[in-house]
């Protein structure tokens, strides 16, 4: 298949905000692929070579990018460099540059989706000395042979930033429509294997039948379950039934943990891959824990002298880190507190009752306090010693109890009522950041003022703007992070892919026709970014808080 042919669908769902047009898009498109190319068509759609859980990047930076770009181009990097400067876009810049090329090759290579897939997967391989000028040469040998419109996604996706706005959601839709399947279905099979080209591949070729035999594999991380928020023990007794399991909500790293043959990997809840992130915990886990099998818990940071806990914030600064790792290791070791079992040996736990799962997790752990244990819990159907227990969770520096239905199974992302997370109110938001404005005075080199999103369905809807909680060093680090984001300028205000999340406190919500959401948050401020989250919270959990707000006033 041509790679022009993907392009061109990329440019017709950029061209769109519309959900049910992309499906439409999508889904004509996807009937005409090969099975045996899907796959990597899938990907190339999403803007990567690899699957969501894989922690491989393409890995190509900006100021490489303008130079591979200047020599395909023809161009000198200060030209580029001008030209991005105005249009806030490398992938544009790229096509602009293609049409007006002054460098022409005597023969030009129509690009298929083997070479474009291939090249790109060559660059993440590459190490060593003399790397950079390789991959300089595959990805420039990709542009010179692109027309215009291929030259801005191949450029993208090397930056990572494709910026067409399709979400995971309106691909299922499309894929189901494609190949005549079943939705949910598709649904459980994403959420088992955070892959959608190997399960599109697999909807294709075997339809429902093949997508009920696929389920988890060691290695390859399944979707966390989540939790839904009650304000009050009585009303969480009533959601998930008496006598529930009731355990620490600790201030932590979610961490799916796989283990088979001695060898251990650890993923967020993200499907980030921090393996290398925390070796105390890969120590712990491969000294006390029997067999093979997918087990998930909370990382919490702590001080090693004084035996005490650290916030989130502390054990974040791991997150993604390369280097020093045993120094920070050092600094803020982590503790893992296990409480589910996802499978053993082989046997996959998922269906059986929440009981069962806690019960065969306790047999495989081997406990050593402040290196691996089981999250504290008690099974109780008194209010008073659920309460009880919520207070000691907070005198220990935890966010509050999950509350547990002990009959229920574990439903792969899904949000289903099993379990419940109660802590103080005022209960915080998670959002993207969707836009900013360039800042005056000492912050006219940063971007400032970001304009805050939630999300529903595929849609990011805006809810505010925040201009507090940063320093110096953080405006300019976010300026950083934001600028190969921006999808547009108008003078001062631009808006950005909304990739960036960040936990936001807040007076209240109020009602409001000024933004999207129909809602606005009073005096929102930064309480911490969210690397370890994937999305945004959603219009649903606004309302909720707004709705609950009402009550009490």
């Amino acid at each position: 298949m041509k790679y022009d042919l993907i392009a061109q669908v990329l440019s017709k769902l950029e061209a769109t905000t519309k959900r049910l047009e992309m499906t439409g898009i999508l889904t004509e498109f996807l009937k005409t692929v090969k099975p045996d190319e899907l796959d990597k068509v899938i990907l190339l759609l999403r803007g990567t070579v690899f699957p969501e859980y894989r922690e491989d990047v393409i890995g190509i930076a900006d100021k490489l990018m303008i130079k591979i770009l200047a020599r395909a181009s023809g161009r000198s990097e200060d030209e580029v460099i001008s030209e991005w400067k105005k249009i806030g876009d490398l992938g544009k810049v790229s096509e602009e540059f293609m049409i007006k090329r002054k460098q022409v090759t005597l023969t030009n290579e129509t690009l298929s989706v083997n070479k474009v897939f291939s090249n790109l997967l060559e660059v993440t391989r590459m190490e060593g000395k003399g790397s950079v000028d390789r991959k300089a040469a595959l990805i420039s040998e990709l542009l010179t042979n692109a027309n215009p419109t291929e030259a801005r996604y191949i450029t993208r996706t090397i930056l990572g930033t494709l910026r067409v706005g399709m979400g995971a959601g309106t691909l299922r839709d499309a894929i189901a429509q494609a190949y005549n399947c079943d939705k949910e279905l598709l649904e459980k099979a994403y959420n088992l294997t955070a892959d959608y080209a190997n399960v599109a591949s697999i909807a294709a070729r075997e339809g429902n039948e093949g997508l009920k035999k696929i389920g988890l594999q060691i290695g390859s991380p399944a979707k966390s379950m989540l939790y839904q928020k009650e304000t009050n023990i009585n009303d969480a007794f009533e959601r998930v039934g008496k006598p529930a399991a009731i355990e620490y909500k600790y201030d932590g790293l979610r961490l799916q943990v796989h283990k088979k043959d001695g060898e251990v990997k650890l993923f967020t809840r993200n499907l980030d891959d921090v393996t290398k992130m925390f070796p105390e915990v890969i120590s712990a886990v491969k000294e006390n824990v029997k067999g093979s099998c997918i087990i998930e818990g909370e990382g919490v940071g702590y001080n090693p002298t004084k035996k005490s806990f650290k916030p989130f914030q502390e054990i974040s600064k791991r997150i993604k880190r390369k280097y020093e790792v045993e120094q920070l290791a050092n600094e803020t070791p982590v503790v893992l507190f296990l409480f589910d079992l996802f499978d053993y040996e082989g046997t996959n736990y998922l269906d059986k009752p929440f009981k069962e799962r806690n019960a065969k997790l306790k047999t495989i752990i081997k406990q050593v306090p402040w290196k691996i244990e089981l999250a504290k819990q008690i099974i109780s159907s008194d209010e008073k010693e659920v309460d009880a227990f919520y207070k000691e969770a907070l005198s220990k520096d935890q966010e509050g109890i999950m509350m547990k239905n002990l009959d229920a199974p574990y439903k792969p992302g899904s949000r289903v009522g099993y379990g419940i997370k109660i802590k103080p109110i005022k209960e915080t938001l998670d959002l993207a950041i969707s836009g900013a404005e360039w800042g005056t005075g000492k912050r006219s080199k940063w971007l400032s003022s970001f304009t805050l999103a939630c999300k529903k369905d595929d849609d990011y809807l805006d809810i505010g703007k925040m201009g507090t909680g940063l320093n110096e060093k953080e405006f300019a680090e976010v300026t950083e992070k934001l600028k190969p984001l921006i999808t547009s300028e108008d003078g001062k205000e631009v808006r950005v892919k909304p990739i960036i999340l960040v936990e936001i406190g807040y007076e209240e919500i109020q009602k409001s026709p000024t933004y999207g959401s129909g809602y606005a948050l009073r005096f929102p401020r930064l309480i911490r970014f969210r690397d370890d989250k994937d999305e945004p919270d959603d219009l649903e959990k606004v309302e909720s808080i707004y709705n609950e707000q009402g009550k009490r006033k």
